[in-house]
């Protein structure tokens, strides 16, 4: 462990005056499940766990267990905001990401249980499970927050730690709540309104609990905002510019009706005999949606019961999430074809190559849909048993989880396009007719920009409707993906005992299937698309088997020791995975521990035989411009495997709590997707151009597309410093009672090795746009104060994000942001019946998210752009 790292656990204090924010999280968790440790005898503060309660989930007044996790300090980089730059098929999702190292690397469990992860990667090749499509956020009893390398306990993908959602399956009554949300700066626009049910009822040995949860949200489109519209400006816009030949070599020329069309032109030159140089653009951001239309239901139901020394419970869950978001109105050109000097609207009197595409500003936006379908059963046994001379409990579980997805994105199909320039468009156009001869069926595409302003059919430039609909088609993409596990354990407090007392052992296996497919259209298939171009349709699936243990030794009254070892066989490879861990009682009241553990995380389904074709801001000269990136899976990929190391301390008196955990994590044969900004970087530097075999040209020299592999990266070197301090309350008398918390992280390294610059780079404190890392601010806060008196309630809570530098835009700063969050409740019993209400602010002075010079103008994996978000809620239950 470097110096540093001790350095910076001093560092922390000097930047909490700052601001930070804690939503009610505890320090040290009364009851440590299976996340955490199988075999029993370890105590609260052995391990570092952060606990999520129900009661702390609703005091964040944030919207749903995906935004409460987003803004934990530990977790950084996730997926939580809707972002079309850079989510192609994952909208309507939400992810986490512990530690900055990867979508991938943390585990996500329900009820100690695996659930199958979303059908649909993120654009960086990741696989992760949809935190949206769990269980209703009213079923939830607490979320528990391992923050450690988990895979000798839990196997494949826990490098980073593990997220494991427990469920309130005993819940007794019934519990009716409705919630409205929403920002109050777009006139109305983003509102959503919740309505959640729960109830539960002993019918003899057995318990029924049920809950669902509705979510209707009226989307925010990029141009009711102030800070969307200009963010993101396509050179190849409509009507568009053209590359015409003159004496001197070939000249880009703006489209002379480029303004009146709807274009905005961009000046590079004086004017010359062919017309004024320069790129006709289209303002394209402004179409997309800051916030999607969506509906999300939710159903979780369980069954449980108490036979003598024999439990049961059986679980179900449903998620259904509905959305469509905007888009530009059309997707550009790549394949920059020529118009001939026949095309009625050409101008120029002879032959030109086309930079543009073909709708633009008086087409509105395109909309695309999303479909997420998630299934999850499972049913768990336990029974108490005496064998061997000790006390023992086996548990076996069945569980199978399901995610489908339906897309759809609409673009243009190539050859109709090409056809329609050149007069033949039109899906009646006769063979062997004459261009343009509308009698059989047969039409010109004008995209100059007379075909965007003519509106009488029998001028020859104007272009037919039924062509425009002819030429523009839609791919649908169904995917799926399946998760069957069965896992067998057998547990004893007491093998045998020492003299400061008895060890404890825990024994088990687990076998699993996964199965991954996805399908497209043949317009797709084929490659046929004017942009997004297209792929295979591709499926696999593979049998994975381990057996682990884990035995916790007490060494002395105050210290114990903790084994655990996990052998995994996912076919190709296997990965045995130790782990070491020690806890002494210092006192009474401070705990210092130290764990060492090996993990591994085994390439997903996705990065094995995946086929994709995603489309990318990328960096072009001093542009940013989206382009298709495709990347194939590879069956030689290696497991990413870790050693995670943490130092801590754990301290409790009367109501106080704290804990300092030093951390870090050193990961060989890191998967990665090429970053194709590295790619493109990298090609240009050397000498100049784009001639890497990864990255196509068209005939003019336009990059087109780029390959991306993906790849075992050297390495990842991350450290840094969790800490922790809390209040149970102080009791003011008569005046009521007030607690607080402060939860901080500070990243001191993050050092990967990028295969692709072949370089090594600190992306602590980067945004990291131009490498595979996510963005990494180093410092992360929260804290927290609430106030109880009788019937009433306050809950004030801040959350800061430190500054960080901005690689995609020559390192400018992004600046640091705090949001400060209140709430007001009320709960009273009235005739049998608690009434709850609540009324409450997120970011209360209405903070902007900083600026990005990205499309939506703001890092979407970092902070929250909808400003100030009112919200009232009100319960009945009994």
């Amino acid at each position: 462990m470097k110096n540093k790292v001790c350095v910076s656990a001093l560092a922390l204090m000097a930047v909490l005056g700052e601001g930070g924010m804690a939503f009610g999280q505890s320090v040290t968790d009364d009851v440590i499940t299976i996340t955490a440790g199988r075999a029993p005898g370890t105590q609260t503060g052995d391990r570092p766990v952060i606990t999520l309660d129900s009661n702390a989930l609703a005091a964040s007044g944030l919207s749903d267990l995906g935004d409460a996790l987003a803004f934990n300090p530990a977790i950084v980089g996730s997926e939580f905001n809707d972002d079309p730059g850079t989510q192609n098929d994952t909208s309507g999702t939400s992810s986490v990401n512990l530690r900055g190292l990867g979508l991938g690397a943390t585990l996500v469990l329900v009820n100690g249980v695996r659930q199958a992860p979303s059908s649909v990667a993120s654009d960086d090749g990741a696989s992760f499970v949809d935190m949206n499509a769990l269980v209703p956020d009213i079923a939830i009893s607490r979320v528990e927050i391992l923050k450690d390398g988990a895979s000798p306990l839990h196997g494949s993908d826990a490098i980073a730690g593990v997220v494991n959602v427990i469920t309130r399956d005993r819940y007794e009554g019934f519990e009716v709540q409705a919630e409205a949300r929403g920002p109050d700066g777009f006139d109305g626009a983003g509102f959503a309104s919740i309505l959640s049910a729960i109830a539960g009822t002993e019918m003899g040995a057995l318990h029924l609990t049920g809950a669902i949860s509705y979510r209707d949200t009226d989307g925010v489109e990029g141009f009711e905002t102030d800070f969307i519209p200009g963010t993101g400006l396509s050179a190849l816009g409509q009507p568009g510019a053209y590359s015409v030949p003159t004496p001197g070599g070939r000249q880009l020329i703006i489209d002379r009706d480029c303004a009146a069309a709807g274009g905005q032109p961009l000046v590079l030159g004086a004017d010359t005999a062919y017309g004024t140089p320069g790129y006709c653009r289209l303002d394209y951001g402004q179409f997309f949606s800051l916030i999607p239309d969506e509906t999300r239901l939710n159903l979780y139901g369980a069954l449980s019961g108490d036979f003598g020394d024999t439990r049961l419970t059986v679980r179900a869950a449903w998620a259904d999430t509905q959305l469509t978001r905007g888009n530009s109105p059309s997707l550009p050109a790549l394949s920059f074809p020529t118009i001939p000097v026949a095309n009625p609207g050409n101008y120029f009197g002879q032959d030109v190559i086309w930079n543009g595409r073909p709708r633009g500003l008086s087409s509105g936006a395109a909309r695309r849909s999303f479909d997420h379908d998630t299934l999850r059963l499972d049913a768990g046994l336990e029974h108490d048993f005496d064998a061997l001379g000790r006390e023992w409990t086996g548990a076996v579980t069945l569980a199978y989880s399901r995610n489908e997805l339906e897309a759809t994105i609409t673009d243009h199909i190539g050859d109709r396009v090409s056809a329609a320039l050149n007069g033949f468009g039109g899906a009646n156009c006769q063979t062997g007719a004459s261009a343009g001869d509308e009698s059989a069926g047969c039409y010109w595409f004008n995209p100059f920009g007379s075909g965007a302003l003519v509106t009488d059919p029998t001028d020859p430039r104007y272009n037919n409707p039924e062509l425009l609909a002819w030429m523009l088609g839609e791919d649908v993409r169904t995917s799926a993906s399946e998760l069957t596990s069965l896992d067998a354990s057998v547990t004893t407090a007491a093998l045998f005992a020492l003299p400061a007392g008895d060890v404890s052992l825990t024994v088990g296996g687990q076998l699993r299937t996964e199965s991954l497919e996805v399908n497209h259209g043949q317009t797709f298939n084929d490659d046929a698309f004017l942009f997004i171009v297209g792929g295979p349709d591709y499926s696999g699936e593979r049998d994975v088997a381990s057996l682990f243990a884990e035995s916790v030794i007490p060494l002395h009254e105050r210290a114990r020791l903790t084994l655990a070892a996990r052998h995994e066989d996912l076919e190709a490879f296997s990965s045995t995975d130790p782990k070491i861990a020690l806890a002494v009682d210092v006192t009474e009241s401070l705990t210092l521990s130290a764990s060492w553990a090996q993990s591994f995380r085994a390439p997903s389904l996705h990065q094995q035989v995946s086929a994709t074709t995603t489309l990318q801001s990328l960096t072009l000269g001093n542009q940013s411009l989206f382009r298709p990136v495709r990347t194939v899976g590879s069956t030689a990929l290696d497991p990413e495997s870790s050693d995670s190391y943490t130092l801590s301390a754990s301290w409790r008196d009367g109501g106080w709590s704290a804990r300092v955990d030093a951390w870090r994590l050193e990961v060989e044969d890191l998967i990665i997707e090429e970053s194709a900004n590295a790619i493109l970087a990298a090609d240009f530097a050397d000498d100049g151009v784009y001639n890497d075999p990864r990255v196509e040209l068209s005939q003019a020299g336009d990059v087109v597309l780029v390959r991306a592999n993906f790849v075992n990266a050297p390495s990842v070197e991350a450290q840094g410093v969790d800490f922790a301090i809390s209040h149970d309350g102080v009791d003011l008398g008569r005046f009521g009672l007030i607690n607080a918390g402060l939860d901080a992280v500070y990243i001191d390294e993050f050092t990967l090795f990028d295969p692709v610059l072949n370089t090594a780079i600190q992306a602590a404190g980067n945004r990291n746009f131009t490498n595979f890392a996510r963005s990494l601010p180093q410092w992360r806060a929260s804290v927290r104060t609430g106030w109880m008196n009788g019937p009433w309630s306050v809950n004030a809570q801040a959350r800061f994000i430190s500054s960080y530098d901005d690689d995609e835009n020559s390192g400018a700063e992004i600046d640091s942001w705090t949001a400060y969050d209140l709430q007001a409740g009320w709960s009273e019993e009235v005739r049998g019946h608690v009434l709850t209400a609540s009324l409450g602010a997120l970011n209360v002075f209405d903070e902007a998210a900083p600026t990005v010079n990205t499309p939506l103008g703001y890092d979407t994996k970092v902070h929250d752009a909808r400003g100030r978000v009112l919200y009232a809620r009100i319960s009945v239950a009994r």
